[in-house]
């Protein structure tokens, strides 16, 4: 009989620890949609301006790399690096376009940076590729390009 009550003892255990570890996630699982992404793009903007470390770094997958618009490359131990410089200008994104392939998802568009004066300073194009892990987008490559004024 002692073996039947270890049993049931052990499994009435097993039936009590479940329902806390299967709801103790650490993060919210995101959405495998376009909006989701465009909303990760405007988040990693911010977390680039107000210097969210913490963030971008959630952002940012472990493997992820930067061709930044000078052509240097940079992994991101580098970007979350270079988070510390002030910047004296204003970044806005625009027309971003988002394409879905599976748990892939590639995200291009425009960010205007203009000066303290209002005056557009500089047009990037980027490119993002973004992949779906553990329940989160996370970026693992991303390439910019200027864009000339004229």
């Amino acid at each position: 009989m002692k073996s039947v009550e270890g049993f049931f003892a052990s499994f009435l255990a097993v039936l009590l620890i479940f329902p806390v570890l299967a709801f103790s996630r650490e993060a919210p699982v995101q959405d495998r949609d376009r909006q989701t992404v465009i909303g990760i793009e405007h988040d990693w903007l911010r977390a680039l301006i107000e210097h969210d470390r913490a963030a971008l770094d959630k952002i940012l997958a472990d493997d992820f790399v930067d061709s930044n618009w000078k052509g240097e490359l940079h992994p991101k131990n580098q970007v979350l690096e270079g988070l510390t410089a002030a910047h004296p200008y204003s970044q806005h994104l625009q027309d971003i376009q988002v394409r879905l392939y599976g748990s892939m998802a590639i995200a291009c568009g425009l960010n205007e940076i203009r000066g303290k004066n209002g005056q557009i300073v500089m047009r990037i194009r980027f490119t993002d590729v973004f992949v779906y892990r553990h329940g989160t987008w996370q970026a693992v490559a991303a390439q910019e390009t200027p864009v000339s004024s004229g």
